[in-house]
């Protein structure tokens, strides 16, 4: 492969070779890999991954130089197992709307197998042509985002780990909320969160992918009825 320009077009390499990794390994690559593939001096491999967590394509473990994210693709264990179709490993995603999510990036029938963050009871989600097979119970599935979209970003680790979760019916959210004095959150089923996903998601793998800017974003929102204060940005 020939040496990718330095600027925009090492940015737009680096990031691709990235999600393409995760897609063939379900694992983020190192700094050194990069370095190798890339022929760079680990200054300027690190600050390409700067640069990136900056533009919201990944995000770091802090204080490292180690990738934690690759929205949606997590590097470490979470509650949130995806499979993909004629793929032989497991991936995990970071939150439950990214387990959603993967469907959109990758393209390809999967299953989620997740809990409910109330019981804690299996939650298992196939997907296939941006649709969700029903299956039962499962189709009762909702996906809990408890921070307004205004916050996300302020802390996208504590927002993805802790803060979007799957529960397995509008009833056991609503017990996990009293129980917990919760207050505001949304609620989406899988299919809402399959339509909200596919602007942000759709060409994740492709070289010239690009993250909707605010005003598309809020677009969006607004295309799917999601014009509450909880989606202002």
């Amino acid at each position: 492969m020939p040496r990718p320009d330095t600027g925009v077009n090492l940015q737009k390499n680096v990031r691709k070779y990235i999600f393409e990794h995760f897609e063939e390994h379900a694992i983020a690559p190192v700094l050194e890999q990069i370095m190798q593939k890339f022929e760079l001096e680990r200054t300027s491999a690190f600050n390409v991954l700067v640069e990136l967590q900056s533009a919201r394509h990944i995000a770091l473990l802090p204080g490292t130089q180690r990738i934690l994210m690759a929205f949606p693709f997590s590097s470490i264990v979470t509650p949130f197992k995806v499979r993909i179709a004629r793929k032989d490993k497991d991936y995990f995603a970071n939150c439950a709307w990214d387990a959603v999510a993967i469907h959109i990036a990758v393209g390809k029938e999967q299953w989620i197998d997740s809990y409910c963050h109330h019981c804690a009871e299996d939650i298992t989600i196939h997907l296939k042509d941006q649709m969700m097979v029903s299956d039962g119970s499962q189709s009762q599935a909702l996906i809990y985002l408890a921070l307004p979209a205004s916050k996300w970003w302020e802390n996208i680790v504590l927002t993805c780990s802790n803060n979007m979760v799957f529960f397995n019916s509008k009833n056991h959210l609503a017990e996990w909320i009293r129980s917990s004095s919760v207050t505001g959150g949304e609620a989406l089923t899988v299919d809402q969160t399959l339509r909200l996903s596919v602007p942000i998601y759709m060409e994740k793998m492709s070289l010239e992918y690009a993250r909707p800017s605010r005003e598309q974003t809020i677009a969006h929102f607004q295309s799917l009825g999601l014009t509450s204060d909880f989606w202002k940005i």
